[in-house]
């Protein structure tokens, strides 16, 4: 080998490389330095921030899910249109995390997708609606609500898999904040009735609506994240307030306790009767899963409440308890003669679209007009004086019916009970806070079920917050299932 030289000639050439190193880190520095100083100061702060968040997901993937929490509510208000799909934070986001994880998992072989309670149920009510791809009028609307649930399926598999049990603990705090600064908007714009004139309440309030646009949203996206909120007050108390707990469970559970504060008057400033039935929906089946004892307090509660009632409903604004009875009022009507006025105007508006979805059933009963072809094929079947599609029927159930017909309303309550089934189960086994996931996540799924009857929760990015919070309850590893 004498070819080769000595190895203490290699001592140059590995000076030179380190010294090239260095030279092009610096360069690489001063030429991004030079092209932020040529845009604008907003956009160079944007870029420079967006920069160094890229690098820290890169090196932690899950720590994207923090923006990500944010961005769900707040993100939708910086939403554009991109090739005829909207884009808003959060697909540049869970984009940038998916990379990170695929660029790791390619070069350490870290990440590994890990088969999830619900993965089977969830690729099999996606393999159901690819089939309404098939018969669908606008491809685009299609492709939309059929991308919808692959992000649900991805994002589900990638928190599960990534996120371990201390970073869900951050997770669950990033929601709870989030939660917490949308319901502090909705009370600012409640109480100095900040919106549009429709909105108006009482001839004092404004209907809350925060971020969202509409109150019905903004009250669904707070009932889906306030049983994560009270069951972690719930089940995290006795370890977060032992002398021995660490101070960020106890920070943490001090924001849970105030973000279910405020989220609970979000919803009832929204004015939102489908999210008032959410609520009552996740607190019965949180009440169930509690057992004995909470059923207890929950006899003495309402024994309480009974006796107080009188006070209570003086307490309340006029109309409140009405609203809730109002909402089954017109079933069984001729809508095409009911008088519309200001206080029925919404319900028949939603009554018009539950006809107008039966009617695409009956046409087509087996597999439905496809997916995400409600609003295109709604003016054929619309009831008179009733023009506008909405975009969905109002109630979640009769909408899937209407697109998928029975084969896809039986694949989704088959998702449906596979989750509860599962949730309840995984509530059961776990502790601490592993247990306040559970139970938050079954609280969730309550609501879901509830306030479906009345609209639908697949929207503005909601999806994606249904998808992190039923992987969040996931068992880890290391955990006992």
């Amino acid at each position: 080998m004498a070819w080769l030289p000595a190895r203490r000639s290699f001592a140059p050439l590995k000076a030179w490389h380190l010294l090239l190193g260095r030279a092009g880190r610096v360069g690489l520095v001063v030429l991004v330095g030079l092209g932020l100083a040529r845009v604008p100061l907003g956009w160079g702060v944007l870029l420079a921030a967006g920069g160094a968040a890229a690098l820290a997901i890169l090196r932690w993937p899950a720590l994207g899910f923090i923006p990500l929490a944010f961005g769900i509510p707040f993100g939708a208000a910086r939403a554009f249109l991109l090739g005829g799909f909207s884009v808003s934070l959060s697909q540049p986001l869970l984009a940038v995390i998916s990379a990170a994880w695929a660029a790791r998992r390619t070069a350490l072989g870290e990440g590994r997708i890990r088969r999830l309670p619900l993965t089977v149920p969830l690729l099999v009510f996606w393999g159901v609606i690819s089939l309404g791809l098939l018969p669908a009028q606008d491809l685009s609307s299609a492709l939309t609500e059929w991308l919808k649930w692959a992000e649900i399926l991805w994002v589900y598999l990638l928190v599960g898999s990534i996120v371990g049990p201390s970073e869900r603990l951050g997770l669950l705090g990033a929601l709870c904040a989030a939660g917490a600064l949308e319901a502090a908007l909705g009370l600012y714009q409640f109480l100095f009735q900040v919106g549009p004139a429709g909105f108006i309440l009482f001839g004092r309030y404004m209907r809350a609506y925060g971020t969202f646009r509409q109150p019905n949203p903004f009250g669904g996206y707070l009932g889906l994240l306030l049983p994560l909120g009270y069951a972690s007050v719930w089940a995290g108390a006795r370890r977060a307030l032992s002398r021995r707990a660490p101070l960020k469970e106890r920070v943490l559970w001090g924001l849970a306790l105030g973000a279910s504060l405020l989220m609970a008057l979000g919803i009832v400033a929204s004015w939102s009767r489908g999210a008032l039935v959410g609520v009552l929906g996740g607190l019965a089946l949180v009440a169930l899963r509690l057992g004995r004892r909470t059923w207890f307090i929950l006899l003495i509660l309402a024994l309480l409440i009974g006796i107080l009632a009188p006070a209570l409903l003086g307490a309340l604004p006029a109309g409140f308890i009405e609203r809730l009875g109002d909402a089954f009022a017109l079933i069984g009507q001729d809508l095409s003669t009911v008088e519309i006025t200001d206080a029925n105007f919404a319900l028949v508006e939603r009554y018009a679209h539950w006809q107008a979805a039966w009617r695409m059933f009956a046409q087509h009963p087996w597999f439905g007009v496809g997916v995400g072809q409600y609003p295109a094929v709604y003016p054929s079947v619309a009831v008179p004086r009733w023009q506008d599609p909405l975009g969905h029927a109002h109630n979640y159930y009769l909408n899937i019916l209407a697109e998928g017909g029975l084969v896809g309303l039986g694949a989704y309550c088959a998702l449906m009970l596979a989750t509860l089934i599962t949730l309840w189960r995984r509530s059961g086994k776990a502790s601490g806070w592993e247990r306040a996931l559970a139970l938050g996540a079954l609280g969730m799924w309550g609501h879901l079920m509830a306030h479906s009857l009345f609209d639908n929760l697949y929207v503005h990015e909601m999806y994606l917050l249904v998808a992190i919070v039923l992987a969040m309850a996931a068992p880890w590893p290391s955990e006992r299932a």
